[in-house]
């Protein structure tokens, strides 16, 4: 075991005078729930079966909070129980993962999954919010010709570097190595940024880049 000696330093230079001045602190709290505005930086597909009836393409998108953010208040509570507003800058270039979003895919002849159209609709409000607005078409569902909204397949240049607005809340809990219990903050919905500024895809790092 090293001598306190060693660790209670008695140079001159721990000796010079520190100072707290608590009107300059910056509140030391975890991000809190809310919208905030970001930019697309990552996203992984995966073609999954759901529940042994669907066929999906599951999107992972990865944001970063914009400068922008600095613009926006939120409540929040300290880590010493203190209610506090904070801006939303302090977690500009913070990466959020968002929930998965989930494009089901209709069956063909030969397939052997059912459709979900219903279950589309954040994939649709997704297409919309990074400007690939579905477009109305007309398909025979069930025997009847039917008004739907045909949904595009979105690909890296549709994504990376696009402004969105995110509604970040917590996720399930989920229980660690250690046994603790905890709770993670992820990305619940996406809409539309209409101020906002693409990022320049070649700009962003290799590690970013998807698919």
């Amino acid at each position: 075991m090293a001598d306190i000696s060693t660790i209670l330093d008695d140079s001159a230079s721990s000796k010079k005078a520190a100072y707290y001045d608590d009107s300059e602190e910056k509140p030391n709290v975890p991000m809190p729930e809310g919208t905030y505005p970001a930019h697309i930086i990552s996203a992984n597909q995966i073609v999954r079966d759901i529940r042994g009836q669907f066929k999906a393409v599951i999107y992972n998108v990865v944001v970063k909070i914009a400068k922008e953010a600095s613009e926006y208040k939120f409540d929040a509570v300290d880590y010493d129980g203190n209610e506090v507003n904070v801006s939303g800058g302090m977690f500009a270039g913070w990466d959020v993962r968002s929930t998965g979003i989930f494009r089901f895919l209709h069956p063909e002849e030969d397939d052997n999954f059912d459709a979900n159209p219903g279950g589309n609709k954040g994939y649709a409000n997704f297409c919309t919010v990074v400007g690939k607005e579905p477009k109305k078409v007309k398909v025979q569902l069930n025997g009847e010709k039917v008004s739907v909204k045909e949904l595009p397949n979105l690909v890296e240049e549709d994504l990376l570097g696009k402004p969105v607005k995110v509604v970040i809340g917590r996720g399930k809990p989920w229980t660690g190595d250690d046994g603790k219990t905890r709770t993670s903050l992820e990305v619940k919905w996406f809409r539309s940024w209409v101020e906002g500024n693409d990022l320049d895809p070649s700009a962003l790092e290799k590690d970013d880049l998807p698919f």
